[in-house]
């Protein structure tokens, strides 16, 4: 009697132990994840300026809120983990958790996605909703990033490239002919612009204030939001919105850290990833008008639309470098197909 009791005892004790243990090893949500709490380091070359880093205020906070404290978000900007480059590669390899980055910058990591940056591929806000947030260039650079070692959670808007000068408006190929521009460092953007019949420099954008000062160079080709919290417009006064190449930004997470959390956890953090990009867009495509008008009233910038005779320029110097099989090797290659297919140009 004493026997069969000791068993049941222990039979009992079994049970509660194999309970117990069932319940450590997770949440038994779908993703696997624990629902514990996590921390997720956020980063981004961006400072604190700019639109990207306002609404990630926002994001950490609605995100700590819905996830009732389970999800921490520790904001990294301003290039405290290194370039968009070390970055990107930091949540490849999983020291970091997530990162907002532009596709110009992210393509050092997933050279497929290039493409995007083509110049005079995707030149209004029309083709940027149709395209890319709704559309087969959008996909592509998904599944692409995804394929490199990514989880890509949304997509989102950089800035368009503006022409802007120290000596005269462009209003077409001529004007540009023998002036110094500062361009990327990416054989895309040198071409385009001998394309044009300009002296293309490459430098650090950090250099690019005093380069214009000291009369180094003679322009450069980034947009507003970009150039008008750095000074540019006191050097260069004419400016065009050329709007000759678009980068889109991407909210890119490491795989792993994804798959930690726990599905209600990840449901809460798509929906606020959601919304952190629909903000950024309105925020940027507001902005963009904001340092326009402060660009004329505040420091006496000519701003004009292009020429037809410039739009006419930019195509095709734009189509030779889409033809260029040196520059466009490392992309995907379907993509550019698909590209050369849609501008008649096979």
């Amino acid at each position: 009697m004493k026997k069969k009791v000791l068993i049941v005892a222990l039979s009992a004790v079994m049970a509660i132990g194999m309970s117990v243990g069932l319940t450590g090893c997770g949440s038994g949500s779908s993703s696997g994840g624990s629902g514990k709490t996590v921390t997720l380091h956020f980063a981004s070359s961006q400072g604190t300026t700019h639109v990207w880093y306002k609404e990630a205020k926002k994001f950490k906070e609605n995100v700590e809120k819905d996830s009732d404290g389970t999800i921490k978000v520790a904001l990294e900007f301003g290039g405290v983990d290194g370039s968009d480059k070390d970055t990107a590669e930091g949540v490849q390899s999983g020291t970091i958790d997530m990162y907002i980055g532009s596709t110009v910058g992210f393509d050092t990591s997933v050279p497929k996605i290039g493409f995007v940056n083509l110049p005079y591929f995707i030149n209004s806000y029309d083709k940027v909703d149709k395209l890319i947030y709704n559309g087969w260039v959008g996909e592509t650079i998904k599944k692409d990033a995804e394929d490199a070692g990514f989880k890509i959670l949304g997509l989102t808007d950089c800035d368009f490239r503006w022409l802007s000068t120290k000596k005269k408006l462009v209003k077409s190929a001529a004007d540009l002919k023998g002036l110094k521009m500062r361009v990327p460092e990416s054989p895309m953007f040198v071409n385009f612009f001998k394309n044009m019949g300009a002296k293309p420099t490459t430098m650090a954008f950090t250099e690019v204030p005093s380069a214009l000062q000291q009369g180094t160079i003679d322009g450069q080709d980034n947009g507003p939001t970009l150039s008008y919290p750095n000074g540019l417009q006191q050097f260069n006064k004419y400016w065009v919105k050329s709007n000759h190449s678009f980068a889109s930004a991407v909210v890119a997470m490491n795989p792993d850290s994804w798959s930690k959390l726990s599905k209600d956890q990840q449901e809460v953090l798509q929906k606020n990833v959601d919304e952190y990009c629909e903000n950024i867009k309105t925020g940027l495509r507001a902005e963009v008008k904001e340092d326009e008008k402060k660009m004329v009233e505040e420091d006496n910038c000519k701003v004009i639309e292009p020429t037809a005779q410039l739009k006419a320029d930019m195509k095709k110097a734009a189509y030779k470098v889409w033809r260029d099989k040196k520059v466009t090797k490392t992309f995907d290659q379907d993509a550019v197909k698909r590209m050369l297919k849609e501008a008649d140009l096979n």
